[in-house]
């Protein structure tokens, strides 16, 4: 009866019901325990690897070694003041807080320099690792140990064990880097600083690049039109000679290197279609103050951290204020309480190539003048994580050492030796330190003696009213020979028979024109500085001109405004001559008029920056591919080496390089093309073709935040963003004209010094101070980087207050 009345009532199945739901509520609750017990535990994990490490910037820390006591401000921006009571604390405070904030970037770097990377990033670094190790940036710096001075060796002694302080209390807790790829970073030593000061070198201060392409172009089409592809700006109607007794014939093969070349440019800062800066220094007499302003903005990789890090050092002896390298102790580019100097890379030839004939009886000897003599021979062992270790016998003439023995597949028929200034003895950081505290220009120009591995243009100002240039570098003189392409190491007769002395450099001091600008344009008539035929176009420096010379009085505003300034000069020129095409083709109609009404200035939202840029990609496939073949890619790479032949050619409507139908027809052809591509990417409406669209750039970390999954990326990596300028503006904003538009190089940071007033003075460092993911500082410096907005580039006291944000006192233990 119970079980009909139970059936009846349904109270059974509600029971059921009750169960069902009470089991899935269950399933449900363990579920939803499950999934937040997982976001706690990656929350955990995300605080762990990213916010550990996080340095302490308040308070006390006790550090072995110091003396006394050093006061670290750090103001609004994370720039560290740091104050010490002698030279070597102030050095060891350096290392330790550049540690805390770039220790990674630190150690990578060195890596670099010491081809150590495959120890950490595996087997796909090795091809690098072999390239340095031939090179030998570390044994060259290593013969330099020796000749560094005794204060120098204190200060790189005293910064060393700073940051090996650092590393030694932090082994608990490093940046995330290391916790992902596993392993602790080595104590620093001086050689480390060396290294990366030849790393630098290497960076900006080679031509190698071009010697081969050279004698690519040479063996794929003669010399004359190789000549037309690579001009000059050397001596007028210097003609191209090709070195007699050589043969360039599968010259191609050797472009690897310069593949290699690219990869490394890419992981240190720059690239083969960015290397630049620009610089420029007003005398009182055309400022608004009446005391002069100097402008610098470095052109270099774009990365993630930046690679220029801002600091204030004072202690007595000392007091100056700009930016440095992490692991360089100083301050490359900045101030003191007297001077200040900017540095732009000058380019030019302190690199040669000499073809070597091996003994075939003996691979362990080569000719010279008709003797055979003993190769020196250098064994590397490479560690590679998780692979049995590589070891590399690097053979050395006595031009260097041969560079084809970095590459497997390359020609090793045409051994190849690379002479280089760097590989010699010439510690570049006694420069540094020196010129820190200078006071006046004669000083400043006795430390730029030092100043030889990496030639670079210095202006300089001081708070007395002078201003003054100085180019400095080891500039070869040669017995025989221009430097262009490859020559005979056999003969002896193009070795090198010294170097340019350092007083017939060219320099000057307080000119009539009241300024002095440089853009990386030949410094010089050729016959007054025969330092090489290969320089930057000049557009930069031609637009610099024009708008120093466009006011009377010059602000610091109006110096910020030529950094931030996006003009293309070849931009205007080049679609200049599409806006006169005839508009018979209704697809090329409205692009040809808005060509044609262009004012040349490639801002972000430019539709007809963006036409004009991808018809010239466009332009250069259908002048160059077919006829270069296998050189064509590496021809184009470089937008230093194409563009002013395209600009002269534009002027000749029927040269051969146009094709048959001449140059209106090839340039019809390509706007077409680049109609099509814009139209394809983003659609019909033209009113959205615009530059920045195309033209990004990344802030991924470098070298590993695109090889990370995600979330992980997402953690380390910082936003893209859309991009105005290119290589020819003055705000430059490179990329590789074979990996179309992504910006690669560019400026790496913006300074404006106020010799009025150094607390008026203004920077902009790219991503900002810190590397550390999470940290305060991390990627705080993109928008205003961006936008070409600046902080304050503090340093009396009193302005230091005022935007003092943390104060950390570091003790002896």
């Amino acid at each position: 009866m119970a079980k009909q009345l139970e059936r009846a009532s349904g109270l059974r199945p509600t029971r059921k019901k009750s169960l069902a739901f009470r089991i899935i509520r269950w399933v449900l609750l363990t579920f939803a325990g499950l999934v937040t017990l997982i976001i706690l535990l990656s929350v955990f994990l995300v605080l762990w690897l990213v916010m550990r490490p996080l340095p302490q910037t308040d308070g006390t820390v006790q550090i072995p070694g110091l003396t006394a006591e050093v006061k670290v401000v750090r103001d609004k921006s994370g720039v560290p003041h740091i104050t010490a009571a002698n030279t070597a604390d102030l050095f060891m405070a350096q290392g330790y807080v550049t540690a805390q904030d770039r220790l990674w970037q630190m150690d990578f770097y060195r890596r670099i320099g010491a081809g150590r990377l495959s120890e950490v990033l595996g087997n796909d670094a090795l091809g690098q690792d072999v390239f340095l190790r031939t090179i030998g940036l570390r044994r060259a710096a290593s013969a330099e140990l020796d000749s560094i001075p005794a204060d120098g060796k204190l200060i790189l002694e005293s910064y060393a064990k700073g940051v090996s302080a650092f590393i030694d209390s932090h082994k608990d807790n490093l940046p995330i880097e290391f916790t992902l790829l596993g392993y602790s970073p080595e104590p620093w030593t001086v050689l480390d600083t060396l290294t990366w000061g030849k790393v630098m070198a290497y960076d900006l201060g080679g031509n190698y690049d071009r010697e081969i392409l050279r004698a690519s172009l040479i063996d794929k089409l003669g010399a004359a039109q190789a000549a037309q592809l690579l001009p000059l700006t050397g001596a007028e109607g210097t003609p191209l000679i090709v070195p007699s007794g050589v043969s360039y014939q599968n010259m191609e093969q050797n472009m690897a290197l310069v593949d290699i070349q690219s990869k490394i440019s890419a992981l240190v800062g720059s690239e083969l279609s960015g290397k630049g800066s620009n610089n420029w220094v007003v005398s009182g007499a055309k400022t608004t103050t009446g005391k002069p302003m100097l402008a610098n903005d470095p052109h270099l990789g774009i990365r993630n951290p930046s690679i220029w890090y801002e600091v204030h050092l004072k202690a007595p002896g000392w007091n100056v204020a700009g930016v440095t390298f992490p692991g360089i102790p100083g301050v490359v580019i900045g101030h003191n309480e007297r001077i200040a100097w900017g540095v732009t890379n000058v380019g030019g030839d302190t690199q040669d190539f000499y073809l070597e004939k091996i003994n075939p009886a003996n691979p362990k000897q080569y000719e010279y003048q008709g003797t055979w003599q003993d190769l020196q021979i250098v064994r590397e062992e490479i560690k590679i994580a998780g692979k049995p270790s590589k070891n590399l016998d690097v053979r050395i003439t006595r031009h260097g050492p041969i560079m084809n023995d970095a590459i497997d597949s390359i020609n090793k028929s045409q051994p190849l030796a690379l002479k280089w200034v760097a590989l010699g003895n010439s510690p570049l950081v006694n420069a540094v330190l020196n010129y820190d505290r200078a006071t006046n220009w004669q000083t400043f120009r006795t430390a730029l003696k030092d100043f030889n591995i990496a030639g670079q243009n210095f202006v300089f100002a001081d708070v007395d009213g002078n201003i003054g240039y100085q180019l400095t570098g080891l500039w070869p003189t040669r017995a025989k020979g221009d430097g262009l392409m490859p020559v005979p190491g056999w003969t002896g007769e193009y070795e090198w028979t010294g170097v340019i002395p350092f007083d017939s450099l060219p320099s000057v001091y307080n000119p009539p024109t009241n300024f002095i600008a440089t853009a990386n344009q030949r410094p010089a008539p050729f016959e007054k500085f025969p330092g090489g035929q290969e320089f930057d176009p000049g557009w930069r420096a031609q637009r610099i001109t024009q708008l120093l010379q466009a006011k009377e009085k010059l602000s610091l505003e109006d110096l910020g405004a030529i950094q931030r300034d996006v003009m293309s000069i070849p931009g205007k020129e080049i679609a200049s001559y599409l806006g006169k095409l005839p508009e018979t083709d209704p697809k090329l109609s409205s692009a040809i008029k808005r060509l044609r009404e262009w004012d040349g200035r490639l801002t972000a939202d430019s539709v007809p920056g963006a036409l004009y840029k991808v018809t010239y990609t466009y332009m250069l496939e259908n002048m160059f591919k077919a006829k270069l073949g296998d050189v064509y890619e590496d021809y184009i790479g470089d937008g230093a080496a194409h563009l002013p032949t395209v600009f002269s050619l534009l002027k000749d409507a029927q040269n051969p390089w146009w094709g048959t139908g001449g140059r209106d027809a090839l340039l019809q052809k390509s706007l077409g093309q680049a109609i099509d591509y814009l139209n394809g990417k983003f659609g019909g409406n033209s009113d959205d073709w615009k530059w920045g669209k195309l033209h990004t750039v990344s802030f991924a970390q470098t070298p590993i935040g695109n090889a990370l999954p995600f979330p992980l990326s997402a953690l380390i990596n910082l936003k893209t963003v859309e991009q105005a300028g290119d290589s020819s503006t003055v705000a430059a904003a490179s990329y590789r004209y074979d990996k179309p538009y992504n910006q690669t190089s560019g400026v790496s940071f913006r300074g404006l010094m106020n010799l009025a007033n150094f607390d008026d003075s203004l920077i902009t460092n790219t991503t900002g101070q810190s590397g550390q993911p999470f940290g305060k500082h991390y990627g705080d410096n993109i928008d205003d980087w961006i936008t070409g907005r600046y902080h304050p580039f503090l340093f009396s006291a009193a302005a230091i207050d005022k935007l003092k944000d943390t104060t950390l006192t570091l003790q002896p233990k």
